[in-house]
C-alpha cells in the first residue's frame, strides 16, 4: 500500500503516537542534577501523555465535526426544550423559583432561556462522559501508579463530580449572557468587552475562596518557613491578608505555591507538602518568584485583556452567521444556543493557534519572575535547589522536546531556568555549590524539623550556558 492510499485517520493517529519520541536526545546537563533513574522515571511517566495530548485534540476535532453536520446540537436543543418545558410546571409552583424565573424570562426575551441552560448542561454532559475514561485513568490511576497521588477513588469521585457542576453554573452563566445579548443587539461582540473586564477582576477577587471549595486552608504555622516568607514580604513591601497553608498531604505528593487574590482578598498560598520538601531559603525563593508575578499584574494588562477580547468575540460573532446561514449545521447564527459547540470550535481553533505565541509570553514572565526573586534575594543556591526540587517532585519534563515548549509548554524547561540562575551567580560573584544529584534530594521529615540551613560543599564557577 503506498502512502497516498492511507487513510487520513491513519496518518494522524500514527503521527500523534510518534510525537513523543521525536527530539528525545539525551541531555548531560540534566544529568548534573538528576541521576538517569530519575531520568528514566520521568520520560516514562510525561511521554504518554503528550501522545493522549495530541490524540484528544484530533478526536475532539472530529467529534465536534460529526455532531455539527449530523446536526445533533438541534436534535438535542428540541429535546433540551421539551425537558425544560415539563420541569417549568412543577418548579413554577414553587414561590422563590417563580419568580427568579420571571427575572430571567425578561433578562432572555421569552421563556426559551430553560431549554438553553439545559442544552448547556446536556452537551457538557456528553463531553465530559465521553473524557471520564481517559480523565479516570491518567488522573487517577496513573497517578497513584507513578507515586504523585494518594487520593482515594471516593475523593477523587467528589472532586470530579464538584468540577463538572462548577463547570455547568459558569458555562450557563456565560451562555446565558452571550445569547441573551446576541438576540437584542447585532452588536453583543462590543458590548461585553467592559462587563468582561469586571468578571476578570471578580475572577481574581475571588481566587482564595474558589479553591476552598476543593482543599482547606489554615493559617502556616510559626517556624522557619513562615519567618523566611514574612522576610520576603517585607522585603518586597507586598501588602497581603496573610500567609495560609494548603492541606494536600492526604491527596497528593506535588508541590507548589502561589499568591491567591487581589488587593484585599491577597493571600500567599503555599501547600503542605511543599513546606514539609523545601528548606526555608528555597520557600523563600519560591515566593519571591511569585512576588515577581504579582509585579507584572497591573490594571492596564486587565484593560488591554478585556480589549483584545473585542475582535476575539467579533470573528465568533461572523463566523456563526456565516455558519449557520444555510441551518446546515443544526443552528441559525450567534442567536441560537445550538450553535455552542460551534462556539467551542471556533475557541479551539483561536486558541490552538495562539498558543506558541500565547506560550512564549507565559515563558517570558516566568523568567521575569525567576529574575525578580533572585534580585531580590540574591540566593541562587537555594533557587537551584528549589527548581530541581519542583521538577523531581512534580515528575516535570527533564528534557522536554523542542515541539513540546514550542506548542505547549507556558513555563520554561527547569535546566534552562537553572542556567540562569548560574549566571546570575557569575554576575554577582556568588559562589555555588558544585551539582550533584544526591545535593537536591529532600531531605526526611525529621531532618527537616531540625534544619534550617543546609551546609554548602566545595565551591565552584557555575558551567556556562549552552
Amino acid at each position: 500500500m503506498t502512502l497516498r492510499r492511507l487513510p487520513i485517520g491513519t496518518l494522524v493517529f500514527a503521527i500523534c503516537l510518534l510525537l513523543p519520541i521525536v527530539a528525545l536526545a539525551g541531555d548531560e546537563q540534566v544529568l548534573r542534577y538528576f541521576t538517569a533513574e530519575e531520568i528514566a522515571r520521568h520520560d516514562e511517566y510525561v511521554r504518554p501523555l503528550y501522545s493522549l495530548w495530541a490524540i484528544k485534540q484530533v478526536w475532539w476535532l472530529l467529534f465536534t465535526l460529526v455532531f455539527l453536520l449530523l446536526q445533533l446540537n438541534r436534535k438535542l436543543k428540541v429535546r433540551s426544550d421539551r425537558l425544560a418545558a415539563r420541569l417549568a410546571g412543577p418548579l413554577g409552583k414553587l414561590g422563590a423559583l417563580r419568580r427568579v424565573g420571571g427575572v430571567l424570562t425578561k433578562l432572555w426575551g421569552d421563556a426559551t432561556w430553560g431549554g438553553a441552560m439545559v442544552f448547556v448542561a446536556a452537551y457538557l454532559a456528553i463531553i465530559t462522559l465521553i473524557d471520564l475514561p481517559t480523565d479516570f485513568y491518567f488522573g487517577w490511576v496513573r497517578e497513584r501508579q507513578h507515586g504523585l497521588s494518594v487520593e482515594t477513588f471516593g475523593r477523587w469521585s467528589w472532586d470530579s463530580t464538584k468540577g463538572f457542576v462548577i463547570s455547568v453554573a459558569t458555562f450557563s452563566t456565560l451562555a446565558f449572557g452571550l445569547y441573551g445579548l446576541a438576540r437584542r443587539r447585532r452588536n453583543w461582540w462590543l458590548l461585553l468587552g467592559a462587563p468582561c473586564a469586571v468578571l476578570l477582576l471578580g475572577a481574581g477577587l475571588l481566587d482564595p475562596y474558589r479553591v476552598q471549595v476543593y482543599r482547606d486552608y489554615e493559617p502556616l504555622p510559626d517556624g522557619p518557613a513562615h519567618e523566611a516568607i514574612l522576610r520576603t514580604l517585607e522585603k518586597a513591601g507586598v501588602e497581603h491578608e496573610g500567609v495560609f497553608q494548603l492541606k494536600m498531604r492526604d491527596t497528593t505528593r506535588r508541590v507548589n505555591a502561589f499568591i491567591a487574590g487581589q488587593g484585599p482578598t491577597r493571600r500567599i498560598v503555599v501547600w503542605d507538602t511543599f513546606i514539609a520538601a523545601m528548606t526555608p531559603g528555597e520557600v523563600a525563593n519560591a515566593v519571591g518568584h511569585e512576588l515577581g508575578h504579582l509585579r507584572d499584574r497591573s490594571p492596564g494588562r486587565l484593560v488591554f485583556a478585556s480589549l483584545c477580547l473585542v475582535p476575539y468575540l467579533w470573528f465568533i460573532a461572523v463566523a456563526l452567521r456565516r455558519l449557520g446561514r444555510r441551518g446546515r449545521l443544526g443552528f441559525d447564527g450567534d442567536r441560537d444556543v445550538a450553535s455552542l459547540p460551534a462556539v467551542l470550535l471556533l475557541v479551539w481553533c483561536v486558541t490552538t493557534a495562539l498558543n506558541p505565541i500565547g506560550g512564549a509570553y507565559g515563558r517570558y514572565l516566568e523568567h521575569r519572575a525567576d529574575r525578580y526573586a533572585l534580585e531580590l534575594l540574591e540566593q541562587p543556591e537555594s533557587f537551584r535547589s528549589m527548581m530541581v526540587k519542583l521538577a523531581s517532585l512534580n515528575m516535570a519534563d527533564l528534557h522536554p522536546p523542542a515541539w513540546v515548549v514550542l506548542l505547549l509548554a507556558s513555563h520554561p524547561p527547569t535546566i534552562e531556568r537553572i542556567e540562569r540562575a548560574e549566571q546570575f551567580a557569575r554576575e554577582k560573584g556568588i559562589a555555588m555549590a558544585e551539582p550533584m544529584p544526591e545535593l537536591f534530594r529532600a531531605p526526611e521529615p525529621k531532618q527537616r524539623a531540625a534544619e534550617t540551613k543546609r551546609a554548602e560543599p566545595t565551591t565552584f564557577e557555575p558551567a556556562p550556558p549552552r
